[in-house]
């Protein structure tokens, strides 16, 4: 192991076990040893008073229990015939706790042994879940050759010397920490995966809103946008509206909106000041606009049309740009690559995907309801998570 290895900090794990985890064996799809992992994980996670402070994290533990996985497993072809491809190096984000967690559970039911670098953000999220695998490690001491949770300060040495070792390499971040760590090379068999900057919108039938609790309405809405600041890349930037009570069901949407964002959301004073930056940039270049200002906590922007440059614009913290349309295919200037997710209400989400496939664009992985767009998922991104982490062995 190379002398700056000892500027790591191991959550789980620690050096003998990142020196040797290029050595250990892979293992079959959804193997009984990798799920009775997750299981006994689940169990942990559930068990410490300090996740129920969390959804994010209690939400993760029911995702990995037996009945979950075995369900999702029944989804999955030819798992005789696939095992892991080697070493995976996962790259965490910093804006989403948890989802080195659901990086993980894709990587070892694959059956691959994972290094996982997290962010040096200290998340009590994080924690926790490192917490209960070190618990499940003293039950299944087995298990911890297959599993390394760390952090050191940004290094490209470090970076390529892990890089070097492995087989996949997940990278979670904006497009500046994907270019940053292809700096560092790969092994030639190496495959990588990135999860880059993306921005998705909603689309809102105001007559269909109408007849909704509006209260339930406005928390799912709140979970899919300010739970994460909007800075998770499922989150709603944009919110579409069609319909014929439009003026009427934005009133009632807003209000009821604004009134959980005042009791509930605590806004940085920095934040508000990107927020009016932001329009007044985005102001200076393109006309017939209104700026909507409840408070600092919500910036609202009316727009006349639907161009591929809004995400140039896109803020967060409570900050959208609104749009009224009769014609669903006006969505289809956003739909660049760049394009992630599209959240309805009241819409027919076939006709949302009828258009993503006769335009064949290039954005749009995925077409959930509002209040789900921070669902954990296997597929992401258009990656099948899983099967991309597994190679298959042909036989004749």
């Amino acid at each position: 192991m190379q002398q700056n290895f000892s500027d790591i900090k191991y959550l789980c794990g620690n050096e003998e076990i990142l020196s040797n985890i290029v050595n250990v064996p892979v293992l079959s799809m959804f193997s009984p040893k990798m799920k009775n992992f997750l299981y006994a994980l689940s169990s942990q996670i559930l068990k410490d008073p300090k996740s129920k402070n969390y959804p994010d994290v209690t939400t993760y533990a029911f995702w990995i229990r037996k009945a979950h996985i075995e369900r999702e497993q029944l989804k999955f072809y030819n798992i005789e015939n696939r095992l892991g491809r080697g070493v995976a190096f996962h790259i965490a984000p910093s804006n989403v706790p948890v989802n080195f967690a659901v990086s993980m559970t894709s990587a070892l039911l694959a059956g691959n042994p994972c290094i996982i670098r997290v962010s040096n953000k200290d998340f009590e999220q994080v924690n926790i879940i490192c917490d209960a695998i070190n618990k499940v490690f003293e039950k299944m001491p087995e298990m911890m050759h297959y599993l390394c949770i760390i952090r050191y300060e940004h290094s490209q040495e470090i970076t390529q010397t892990l890089s070097s070792m492995c087989d996949i390499r997940i990278i979670w971040g904006g497009d500046a920490t994907i270019k940053e760590v292809r700096n560092a090379s790969l092994p030639p068999r190496a495959i990588e995966m990135t999860f880059s900057d993306r921005h998705s919108f909603s689309i809102i039938n105001a007559d269909e809103y109408l007849k909704t609790d509006f209260q339930k309405t406005a928390n799912n809405f709140y979970t899919d946008t300010y739970w994460t600041d909007q800075n998770a890349c499922s989150s709603p930037r944009f919110v579409v509206w069609t319909g014929k009570e439009i003026k009427k069901a934005k009133e009632i949407f807003w209000k009821t909106l604004e009134e959980k964002v005042e009791k509930e959301y605590d806004l940085k004073p920095i934040s508000a000041v990107n927020k009016l930056n932001s329009f007044c940039l985005f102001a200076a270049s393109h006309k017939n606009i209104e700026l909507i200002k409840h408070t600092n906590k919500l910036f609202r922007i009316q727009i006349d049309s639907l161009t591929s440059d809004l995400a140039d614009f896109k803020d967060s913290c409570g900050f959208f740009y609104e749009y009224e349309t009769q014609n669903l295919e006006d969505i289809v200037p956003l739909l660049t690559k760049p394009c992630q997710t599209i959240s309805y209400l009241g819409i027919n989400p076939n006709d949302i995907k009828n258009i993503v496939l006769k335009y064949g664009t290039k954005g749009a992985d995925r077409i959930v309801e509002i209040g789900k767009t921070m669902n954990i998922s296997f597929i992401w991104d258009g990656y099948n998570m899983i099967e991309a982490m597994t190679r298959i062995l042909f036989t004749d």
